[in-house]
């Protein structure tokens, strides 16, 4: 409650009372607001911090009930949050609630695509504030794995055709995206194969083919080892396709993949999502502003550049004192190092007769941080834009305070100061329920009923979790999906 009331404050302008009422009297009190705002950012910030500690918690201790109920406790009701909506969709997928979760994550869905048009209300809030206060609609990569745990939830119901739907709309979205992006993360190796996957529970081969192949072209920007089922499953799609020429460029390249295909078989794969995706935590830098740095701009574009050079020039650009105007104090969001977000070295799937080895398909973390390195430069431009208006700003009040008294410029100015801090904070809003890491066991069995268990293990060799999967039913020529989830 005290956190709205806070930001709902902060959108008004302050009024200048002190100045209709001779002015000292009034200044200390400012100050001393000014002093609870800033107290207030913190407990806003500490509340959700705690919250999603109490949610990791309850999950590494497979609760995935009291996490959920925990979650919907701490946000507020009907919340029309991108990131809340995000979390409570997975958080009601992993309590089995399928559709709880997808009314959640159509529902943002449907916000991040209105938002998809700027607030110029809210950018403008943004430059006095922070980016909190910006309409958050998600990250790329959000946008896409978004459908592949909305087709995960429609699995859950048993509605096939619906997850086939959320399939084409990865393809889709992916395919946009790949044209139209400036990040590094333009297109999605393991996101195109499960795309491919969904198809073929429909027996659209031509359209799985082209995923499969398209997640074929993509799995260096990973930077892991491409799995080995990727080519067998290819192939399989190519040959009913019926398209031979390109058969035989792929059994050029994948080898004997072919002796690994059974038609009178099933398939069967096994999504094993294990580990915590890293948090988004606050850095606070100082920037030097040199006295030969520019002080005029004849627009905001001319200013965003200037704060995009000195983003590129460094925190900690080195400098002769004498040349030192101020610093600029930023705040930025930015992924701990060393984070170890799951202790999970091997999984494998096992049953009567089965040992089959899942294998790395997507390292969701590292995609996180190549994420927030891309938009980096763009964050930090409007984060210093910020601070030098500020600046601008605590040095006009306290050349008005002067003209009544040079006591009055001062506290003036340490007062419009001390509120630039208090609103100065980095956007650490982010989906911060999804994995760490994706491995796949993709593989066949023959027809019949089957009872499979996923081994998580450390790098040890020792036993961190074991699912037990629900009973299979294998029929010739046809594919089940299904999933396991470690939280260690």
């Amino acid at each position: 409650m005290c956190c709205t009331w806070f930001r709902r404050s902060l959108e008004t302008p302050l009024r200048e009372t002190h100045l209709k009422t001779g002015g000292t009297p009034a200044a200390p009190a400012l100050t001393l607001l000014l002093v609870v705002f800033a107290l207030l950012v913190f407990g806003c910030a500490g509340k959700r911090t705690l919250l999603m500690e109490q949610v990791r918690t309850e999950l590494r201790n497979t609760s995935a009930q009291q996490a959920l109920a925990a979650y919907e406790k701490g946000v507020k009701k009907n919340t029309q949050r991108v990131d809340e909506l995000l979390n409570l969709g997975l958080l009601a997928l992993e309590a089995g609630e399928y559709d709880k979760a997808l009314g959640s994550l159509k529902e943002a869905d449907r916000i991040a695509e209105e938002r998809l048009t700027k607030s110029l209300s809210r950018e403008a809030a943004s430059l006095t504030t922070s980016d909190r206060v910006r309409a958050y609609q998600g990250t790329v990569y959000d946008k896409a794995i978004l459908h592949y745990y909305q087709a995960l939830a429609y699995l859950g119901k048993g509605e096939p055709d619906a997850a086939v739907v959320e399939g084409r709309r990865i393809a889709s979205y992916l395919e946009v995206n790949a044209r139209e992006s400036k990040h590094s993360y333009k297109d999605d190796p393991f996101l195109q194969w499960f795309s491919g996957a969904m198809y073929e529970t429909y027996g659209q081969h031509n359209d799985a083919w082209i995923s499969y192949k398209r997640a074929l072209e993509l799995y260096p920007f990973y930077g892991i080892e491409e799995p080995g089922y990727l080519c067998r499953a290819t192939y399989a799609a190519l040959k009913e396709v019926g398209a031979s020429e390109q058969e035989a460029a792929l059994l050029e390249r994948c080898g004997d993949v072919d002796k690994d295909v059974n038609p009178d078989w099933g398939r069967v794969v096994v999504l094993c999502e294990t580990g915590i995706a890293p948090q988004i935590l606050e850095n606070n830098l100082m920037f030097p502003i040199m006295k030969y740095d520019r002080r005029d701009f004849k627009d905001d574009d001319e200013r965003s550049r200037y704060s995009e050079e000195l983003w590129y020039r460094g925190h900690d650009y080195e400098y002769e004192e004498s040349e030192l105007d101020y610093f600029v104090r930023v705040a930025l969001p930015y992924y701990p190092e060393g984070y170890a977000g799951t202790e999970t070295r091997r999984v494998s799937v096992r049953g009567e007769g089965i040992d089959k080895l899942a294998e790395l398909a997507a390292p969701l973390g590292s995609i996180l941080r190549q994420d927030l390195n891309d938009r980096m430069p763009a964050i930090a431009a409007r984060a210093i834009t910020r601070g030098i208006i500020k600046y601008a700003a605590s040095k006009a009040a306290e050349d008005a305070g002067k003209k009544d008294s040079e006591a009055l410029g001062t506290i003036l100015g340490l007062g419009v100061n001390l509120l630039g801090a208090a609103t100065e904070a980095a956007d650490t809003r982010s989906w911060e329920t999804l994995p760490d890491q994706i491995f796949v066991a993709d593989f066949q069995l023959p027809p019949g009923e089957h009872e499979l268990r996923v081994i998580y293990e450390d790098a040890g060799g020792m036993t961190l979790t074991r699912y037990d999967l629900p009973k299979v039913t294998v029929r010739a020529g046809e594919l089940k999906v299904m999933r396991a989830r470690c939280w260690k």
